[in-house]
């Protein structure tokens, strides 16, 4: 029985919803680590390690053949939160081109080295939050991985929406974002993480705004290796915002040993595969009036 009490509450908006999990996890990170930043100072000095763990992983995602199957030679693709240019890179051969948009700067100069490595001319920047630059329409949008770290969800999608011409695509998680570390997080923080949104959330906030998204959820191997269990325990410190100090290094490379996995000659979580889903819309579409 839904009392007044218990009643929904018709104002908590999904754009709403939205922001008040990403803010309390932004609260919850900066009362553990000191900083809630999520642009360049954050992705500037991980930018290096990034772009050599996700590099020649575009081909055989499930994303880069819906954006192939959607664009030709005569395309203009838009990457937003294009990092070192995972995508990007991929796409460029079998389009007219590729803007790049991301806060980092060092992102960017690494995707640039790239294109110039591959004799890929059609590759361009531009540094920038996406809710800050200012763009002309594309074809095909895209963005990957990004969504769940912005607060102010309705008007980062409205302006990708505006932005497409053709097709938009978000890319995100199928599932919560922490679910591999979170056996860890418990043990060293004694409660879970603060929940982000999700794409159903994502979703919802599509639907506010008048897109009714197609969904495809879709299995990604999971590609996370580690060279020694040193090693990992640095990422996994860094994600489960610990101290870098001498007894926490011990005891996460005390439980790493026991539940990483050896594949290949390297270490891995005892996961084959994670979910992932697909949003795709068509603006153009959307927006024609009979």
């Amino acid at each position: 029985m839904i009392t007044p009490s218990t009643r929904p509450n018709q104002q908590d908006t999904a754009a709403r919803r939205w922001r008040r999990l990403v803010r309390a996890r932004l609260a919850e990170t900066k009362a553990l680590s000191g900083s809630a930043d999520v642009g360049a100072a954050f992705w500037d000095p991980r930018a290096r390690r990034f772009a050599r763990r996700t590099a020649g992983t575009a081909e055989g995602d499930p994303l880069l053949a819906r954006v192939r199957g959607v664009a030709g030679s005569d395309t203009d693709v838009l990457d937003v939160g294009c990092g070192p240019g995972r995508f990007a890179l991929a796409l460029a051969p079998g389009v007219a081109r590729v803007v790049g948009v991301d806060p980092s700067p060092v992102m960017l100069t690494l995707l640039r080295k790239q294109a110039r490595r591959q004799g890929l001319g059609n590759v361009t920047t531009m540094t920038g939050r996406w809710q800050d630059v200012e763009i002309a329409p594309f074809d095909v949008g895209l963005c990957s991985y990004v969504l769940p770290l912005i607060e102010d969800a309705r008007t980062f999608l409205a302006k990708l929406d505006a932005a497409c011409r053709d097709h938009a695509f978000v890319y995100l998680s199928a599932m919560s974002t922490d679910a591999v570390f979170d056996p860890f997080w418990r043990h060293f923080h004694g409660a879970a993480r603060k929940l982000g949104p999700t794409y159903l959330d994502a979703v919802a906030v599509l639907a506010e705004l008048g897109i009714g998204a197609d969904v495809e959820v879709v299995e990604l191997p999971l590609r996370t290796r580690f060279t020694t269990v040193a090693a990992a325990a640095r990422d996994y410190r860094e994600n489960l915002l610990l101290p870098d100090i001498p007894e926490v290094r011990k005891e996460l490379r005390a439980l790493l040993s026991t539940w990483l996995v050896t594949s290949g000659g390297s270490l891995r979580p005892p996961l084959q595969t994670t979910p992932a889903a697909i949003l795709h819309w068509q603006p153009s579409r959307r927006r024609v009036r009979p």
